[in-house]
Order: C-alpha cells, then structure tokens, then sequence
C-alpha cells in the first residue's frame, strides 16, 4: 500500500511509539502533564489559553507517543513498579514465565521420552538426536515460506482458521493474531521458520504430538530452539550469551540464542529460565 510521505504529520509522528507499539504507563504519565499543564495555564492565563493548551498537548501525545522529551528513560527510572505492573510492564521474576508457560508439560522431559533430544557424547549436555537434526534440515531446505505459506504453516501451528490470521513482520519479528488478540510470536524469521520444520517434524514422527494443547507446544518448540547449532536461515553457527533488553519502562537481562553469521536472533529467555529447565 502506497501512502503520501513528507507531510507534517509523517514527520512528527514517531511509529516506535505510537498504535500497537504505545506505551500506556507513557501515555498515562504524559497526559497527566498535559492536564496540570493546562490548568496551570487557564488559572494564570485564561481558560481558554488553557484549553489549547490541552489540546495541542494531547495531540503531541498522540502523533508522537510522549509529550516530554525523554520520557520512556524517565518513566524507567522513577515510575514505582507497583504503578507498572498496572499495565503489564513490570517483568516476572526470573524463570517465572518459563515456568507458567511450561504448567502444561516439561519440554525437556517430553523431548528425550519422544527421542528428539539425546545426551551429547561425553554426557554433559543435550543436543538433537540424528534422525530429528536430519528431518528437521530437510524441511527447512525444502519448504520455501512466503507471506502465503507463512500464513498456512502458523494456522497449523495453532490450529486456527488461516482465513481469520493475519501475519506481520515488525523490524526482525514475527507477530501473528486472530480478531486483534495475538496468537505467536517470534523473535525473527528465523526462529518461525525453526518453529515450522519442527512443527512438521513431529507431527509426521511423534505420535504425542498432536494431542499436546497449543501452549504446550508453543512451549516445546521454544524450549527446542535452546538447542539449535546451526541457524535455520543461514546456516551459520549459533552461540548462547547474556544480553541486557531494553523496552520503553524496563530494562533486563535475558540469554540470547543469536547466529554468528547473519545475527538473527533464535531464542530470548530470562537466564534463570536455564536454571528451571536443569532442575
């Protein structure tokens, strides 16, 4: 879809923090400035003065995201956690959402009873087991994903009717919701397109399979990227390391599954993530 570029409002408008991207406790704190702002204005000016004041301040707000510069740094920064966890944005303790999101099965323990992982040679790790490496390969070199394709292989994934899904790429990430509630989620191509070849791998091999819910096989295909060596993309080698994630209102630390050779990212997972996951 082509859109008129160069207007005032395109240029104003900051999209990194505005409609899906907006960040509410932001949002919420700015136009509370605006508000105080325009009172001050109409009491000591006029309230009329007030007013416009208001208004061009919540039209700021919402074109740009915030009203006052710097504002996701300060909200981070001085904002009580009490008052972000209104909105979602405080972050779980360390491997708390690895936990609630593995409630439905242990995807380490599904993994080596189906025979996907094996212990490596010298016994101090996992890795895949030759026949999954093989097939998993195999799909990857021989399934092409377009926007079409990649439509079909998420409904499959999700057991959702593909004519209601709709599929986006936002920078390196891969989104997919149903009636505006999101469905999937990846942190790039990359990782969707590990999630597909092993989607369609266990479901020619694994008789378990699909009688797993949709969480809990969303879940056994992340905890199966923790083990990828080889980028489904490139073909590049793939090396675990910490990396500290910044959002709007939260910093963290998470262990990163990135490829060395194209830099796409595979896996994000809270380091203590690892630790429930050895337990």
């Amino acid at each position: 879809m082509n859109t008129p570029r160069g207007g005032i409002v395109d240029r104003i408008r900051h999209p990194e923090h505005t409609g899906e991207n907006r960040c509410l406790p932001c949002t919420a704190v700015n136009a509370g400035i605006a508000v105080a702002l325009g009172v001050a204005v109409g009491i000591g000016v006029a309230p009329a003065a007030g007013a416009v004041v208001v208004a061009a301040s919540l039209a700021a707000i919402w074109l740009r995201g915030y009203l006052v510069p710097g504002t996701p740094q300060l909200t981070k920064r001085y904002l009580p956690k009490r008052v972000l966890a209104l909105f979602g944005k405080v972050p779980d303790e360390p491997g708390q959402r690895a936990a609630d999101a593995a409630a439905d099965v242990d995807p380490e323990s599904y993994l080596l009873s189906e025979g996907v992982l094996v212990e490596t040679d010298d016994g101090s790790d996992l890795t895949y087991a030759p026949w999954f490496a093989s097939a998993w390969r195999a799909h990857l070199d021989g399934d092409e994903i377009d926007d079409a394709a990649a439509v079909t292989r998420i409904a499959d994934i999700g057991e959702v009717d593909d004519a209601s899904l709709v599929v986006e790429e936002r920078g390196n990430a891969v989104f997919a919701a149903v009636d505006g509630e999101r469905v999937g989620h990846w942190v790039s191509r990359a990782a969707f397109r590990a999630d597909v070849a092993a989607d369609r791998v266990l479901r020619e091999r694994s008789d378990g399979w699909s009688n797993l819910s949709q969480s809990a096989r969303s879940t056994v295909l992340g905890g199966l990227r923790l083990f990828v060596e080889t980028c489904p993309s490139c073909g590049g080698d793939v090396s675990l390391g910490e990396e500290v994630v910044s959002s709007c209102c939260t910093t963290r630390d998470v262990v990163v599954a990135r490829c060395e050779g194209c830099d796409a990212r595979l896996l994000e997972i809270e380091p203590g993530s690892l630790d429930t996951a050895a337990d």
